[in-house]
């Protein structure tokens, strides 16, 4: 049970690490900034998930085939809440941006 917490809870506190900071670099303020953490609340363990379904059920070379798609549905997720409701002037490219750095972030780090 603790390694399938593990499993969700270390890529959220990695994404969260690395986009929450970037996006205040980036200007990003106050409610912004909770948005920010709050849509990723939602899309990275979504994200996670649908991971470890693909992996219980086509094993690992086959399942991280999928990553790209599954990262490029979180882009566009994101975007359509920063679009909606975030006060940024390129909110897709936000998204872009957030969610490649905290992906090769993660990918150095781990």
């Amino acid at each position: 049970m603790a390694s399938e917490i593990n499993y969700f809870l270390k890529p959220l506190l990695l994404t969260l690490a690395f986009e929450v900071p970037l996006a205040f670099i980036l200007g990003i303020r106050r409610k912004n900034l909770l948005l920010i953490l709050l849509v990723n609340v939602i899309t990275n363990p979504l994200l996670s998930l649908s991971l470890y379904y693909l992996v219980y059920n086509l094993g690992i070379d086959k399942a991280y085939k999928f990553l790209p798609v599954l990262e490029i549905m979180v882009v566009i997720t994101e975007y359509l809440y920063f679009r909606n409701y975030l006060s940024y002037r390129h909110p897709f490219l936000l998204s872009l941006i957030l969610n490649l750095i905290s992906f090769l972030g993660g990918l150095y780090v781990v």
